[in-house]
């Protein structure tokens, strides 16, 4: 009952490199927290560093919030697998150990796949970010 849950997701470009990532909080207490986050980011290597991305991005701002229990919810399923077995990959050891770094700080984390279908609403927002980073890069 006080857990925060997150749905997480990015939204890469592989032409420009470009990523939008997002994050929709529900559950207990997120009253307290924006009801959504979202970054868009340049220079991206592959669509698996910008889910990464996606993951920081909520586990530092739920840490820096104070919740004490989260679920991050993510479509990526390798990237769920990485994290479930506190592993690494070389082209993501330094986004990992921020997350793992973060993760130290709740009573309780968890990371856990959802099916592209459930996850549209955080989706949304990667895409919606990645949008506007694309649209300002070309003078639009």
């Amino acid at each position: 009952p006080n857990t925060v849950c997150c749905n997480v997701d990015a939204a890469w470009d592989e032409r420009t490199g470009n990523c939008g990532t997002g994050g929709v909080f529900s559950g207990a207490n997120t009253c307290l927290l924006s009801s959504h986050i979202s970054d868009s980011r340049s220079c991206i290597s592959s669509a698996l560093m910008a889910e990464a991305l996606a993951i920081r991005s909520a586990v530092m701002y739920a840490a820096s919030s104070n919740v004490k229990v989260l679920m991050i919810l993510s479509d990526s399923l390798s990237l769920v697998k990485l994290l479930k077995g506190k592993s690494s990959v070389p082209a993501l050891f330094g986004i990992l150990f921020d997350i793992y770094h973060f993760s130290s700080t709740f009573e309780s984390v968890s990371f856990r796949f959802v099916p592209r279908l459930s996850n549209v609403e955080a989706d949304t927002v990667a895409k919606s970010a990645l949008t506007f980073l694309n649209s300002s890069v070309n003078g639009v």
